[in-house]
C-alpha cells in the first residue's frame, strides 16, 4: 500500500482515547490510480500521447485511442457517437474526435501524481494492515494492538501520530538542520580559503621586505667595500707616487755621475781629475742618502682593530624577526574599564586568548577600532599594553548611545561591537571659591576631606601649601591649617582622625597628623 504525500490531516481524537491522536487519511495509489487516472473504457492509463483524457459534453472521461475507435465504428450516423458509458449521444466536432476538449481534471492529477513522492506506510509486523503510530511524548515507535501501558486502548495524555507523518517531519526536521549545517560549514570554508589568501598574500609581502631589507643590507655592504679598496688604492697611489720620484733622482743621479766619469781616461791635467773627484765624493754622501727608499711597501687591511665585525656578526644574527600570534579573535572580548560619563576617558580594555582560551601574554597583533556616539564617528586611540591586553581609549563629548567596535586581523572579536550609554556630565552642588591665595580663594586644590563630628569641611590647598576649613552647611569659610608638613606645595592627600587632621607629602616622603591646630591664620 502506498500513501500519496498530499493526504488531508484531520485533527480528531479518536472516540475511544483522550490521547491527542493525528489520523490522515490513507489513499491506497492503486485503488485512487484505477479510480480517476485509467480510462474506464480499455482499463488503460491516461497519458499524454495515445491514450490523451478527452472530456466528452456529458462530463465522462474516455480515452482519445477509445473515442477514435467508437467513432470509427458508427455506421448509421457518422456525425456523432454515444458516449461508452452513460450512453448519451455526443456530437463528434468538426476536427474529429481529437478535437474534443482535453480533461484538465485529469491532466491535472496526472501531473501532480507525477510530482508527489510515494512513502511507504511503516506497518506492524504482527498486523498486517496495521499502520505504526508515533508518540511523541515517549519518543517510541509503537502498534495500538502490540503496545501495553500507556500506548494501549486506555486513555492517556500522550501526543500520537501515524509514524509516517513523524517520520516524515524528522526527515524534514533532518534535511533543514543539514542544511543549515552545510550552509554553516560552507560559511566557514570561505572564511577560512579566505584567511589562507591573506596569509598567502602576508608570506608575499615578508619575502618582499626581507629581500628589500638585506637589498639594502648588500648595498651598504658594497658601499664599504667599495670605500675600502678606495682607501687602499689611493694609498698605494701615494706610495708609488713616492717611490717612483726617488727613482728618477736616483736615475739622474745616476746620469750626472757617468756624466762626470765619461772622457776621464783622456783628462791629463791632475788639477781637473782632482776637482771632479771632489765633486764625486760629495755626490756619494747624496746618493748614500737616495740608497735608502723613502717611502715603504708596506700596505694592509686590518679587520681586527676593533670588535665591529663581532658587532655586525651579532647585530646580524638579530636583524629581523617574523612575528606570529596565536590570538583568536572570536574569543577575545572587551570590557569597560571606567565610567561611561560625558566629558570623561571611556577606556575600553581587549583581553586577548589564543584557540585554546589561554590569555595571550604578548602584544603586536594588529588591532584596529572604530567608535561612534549615536551614529556620529567618535575619535578613539589603540594601545599596545604588550602583555596580551590593549587600551581603547576615546572621550564621548555628550551623552547618548556609544558603540565600538575592534577588529583583531580584520575579524571581529566576541563582544563587538561593544555598546554602552554615557551619562550625561554631573552637576556641582554647590560652586565654591575662586582661584587665588586669599580668604576664599583656591590654588591646586587637591583633595577634600569631612568631619561629621566637628561639621567641618577640610580642603588641601596645595598650591597656597595650606588647609582651607570650611562648615559642612553654609560653606562658610572659618579658618587655614598652616603646618611645616604643607611645605613645599607637594601635599597629595589628606584624611580626617579624631584629634585632628593628617596629610601626606610626596616631596618629603612623610605623614603628618595636626593636632589642636588652632595656630591658624
Amino acid at each position: 500500500m502506498y500513501c500519496c504525500s498530499f493526504l488531508s490531516r484531520l485533527g480528531v481524537g479518536m472516540a475511544s482515547m483522550s490521547s491527542t491522536l493525528v489520523e490522515t487519511v490513507s489513499i491506497n495509489y492503486e485503488d485512487f490510480n484505477e479510480s480517476f487516472l485509467t480510462c474506464g473504457t480499455c482499463l488503460c492509463t491516461y497519458d499524454g500521447g495515445e491514450h490523451t483524457p478527452k472530456l466528452l459534453p456529458c462530463s465522462h472521461t474516455v480515452c482519445l485511442h477509445c473515442l477514435t475507435r467508437i467513432a470509427a465504428s458508427q455506421t448509421r450516423d457518422a456525425g456523432s457517437f454515444r458516449c461508452p458509458i452513460c450512453r448519451e449521444l455526443i456530437t463528434i466536432p468538426r476536427g474529429g474526435v481529437a478535437a474534443l476538449p482535453p480533461s484538465f481534471l485529469v491532466n491535472q492529477l496526472l501531473d501532480l501524481m507525477a510530482r508527489q513522492r510515494r512513502e511507504v506506510i511503516p506497518q506492524c509486523s504482527s498486523h498486517p494492515g496495521r499502520e505504526l503510530l508515533f508518540c511523541e511524548t515517549c519518543d517510541c515507535v509503537f502498534c495500538r494492538h502490540c503496545a501495553d501501558g500507556p500506548h494501549s486502548d486506555t486513555p492517556c495524555d500522550h501526543t500520537v501520530v501515524p509514524f509516517s507523518i513523524a517520520l516524515k517531519r524528522m526527515s524534514e526536521i533532518l534535511l533543514y538542520r543539514a542544511n543549515e549545517c552545510l550552509s554553516k560549514l560552507g560559511s566557514a570554508r570561505d572564511a577560512v580559503a579566505s584567511e589562507l589568501r591573506r596569509l598567502e598574500a602576508a608570506a608575499t609581502a615578508a619575502d618582499e621586505a626581507i629581500d628589500r631589507h638585506f637589498a639594502e643590507l648588500r648595498a651598504a655592504l658594497d658601499k664599504r667595500h667599495g670605500e675600502l679598496k678606495s682607501a687602499a688604492a689611493a694609498a698605494a697611489t701615494h706610495k708609488r707616487k713616492l717611490l717612483e720620484e726617488q727613482l728618477k733622482l736616483i736615475d739622474a743621479e745616476k746620469a750626472k755621475v757617468e756624466a762626470e766619469c765619461s772622457g776621464l781616461q783622456q783628462q791629463v791635467e791632475v788639477r781637473e781629475v782632482s776637482s771632479r773627484a771632489a765633486a764625486l765624493g760629495a755626490r756619494l754622501g747624496d746618493a748614500a742618502a737616495l740608497a735608502e727608499p723613502r717611502e715603504n711597501a708596506f700596505l694592509a687591511v686590518d679587520f681586527a682593530h676593533n670588535d665591529a665585525q663581532q658587532r655586525f656578526a651579532e647585530a646580524l644574527a638579530e636583524l629581523g624577526r617574523v612575528r606570529t600570534s596565536t590570538t583568536f579573535p572570536g574569543l577575545c572580548t572587551l570590557q569597560l574599564e571606567s565610567a561611561c560619563v560625558c566629558g570623561l576617558e571611556l577606556v575600553v580594555v581587549l583581553r586577548t586568548v589564543d584557540y585554546h582560551g589561554e590569555a595571550r601574554s604578548t602584544g603586536g597583533d594588529p588591532v584596529t577600532a572604530a567608535a561612534s556616539l549615536d551614529d556620529a564617528p567618535l575619535p578613539c586611540t589603540v594601545t599596545d599594553l604588550d602583555s596580551g591586553l590593549y587600551r581603547i581609549s576615546m572621550r564621548p563629548w555628550a551623552a547618548g548611545a556609544v558603540s565600538v567596535r575592534v577588529l583583531v586581523f580584520s575579524r571581529g572579536v566576541r563582544d563587538s561591537p561593544l555598546r554602552a550609554s554615557v551619562l550625561p556630565a554631573a552637576a556641582p552642588l554647590r560652586v565654591w571659591g575662586a582661584r587665588g591665595s586669599g580668604k576664599e580663594q583656591l590654588s591646586q586644590p587637591v583633595a577634600v576631606a569631612r568631619c561629621p563630628k566637628r561639621r567641618e569641611i577640610y580642603i588641601l590647598d596645595a598650591g597656597n601649601s595650606r588647609v582651607k576649613v570650611l562648615d559642612d552647611e553654609t560653606f562658610a569659610f572659618k579658618t587655614h591649617i598652616v603646618n611645616d608638613g604643607l611645605a613645599g606645595r607637594s601635599c597629595t592627600g589628606i584624611a580626617v582622625t579624631s584629634e585632628g587632621v593628617v596629610v601626606v607629602n610626596w616631596r618629603t616622603r612623610t605623614l603628618t597628623e595636626v593636632r589642636d591646630v588652632y595656630c591658624f591664620n
